[in-house]
């Protein structure tokens, strides 16, 4: 099996280790914005995939979740 976002064979969840890793991290620091900031889900995402301090496996993910975000929007 390979990984959603690349072609790597998949650890856990549909990720590679390597985006595995960065969903984590994303999931995990989540808490952390929501409470300082109010953020929402969609706008965390946004923000991670488009801030240039993120690291590219980071906004790869962010990205990969937001499509999948809008598309369960759709099917509502």
């Amino acid at each position: 099996m390979k990984c959603k976002i690349c072609s790597r064979p998949v650890k856990e969840k549909g990720y590679c280790s390597l985006h595995l890793k960065a969903y984590q991290n994303i999931y995990g620091k989540f808490v952390v914005w929501e409470k300082a900031l109010g953020v929402t889900w969609m706008d965390y995402l946004i923000k991670i995939s488009k801030n240039s301090l993120s690291g590219e496996w980071a906004k790869e993910v962010a990205k990969h979740l937001i499509e999948g975000e809008s598309r369960n929007d759709k099917e509502k």
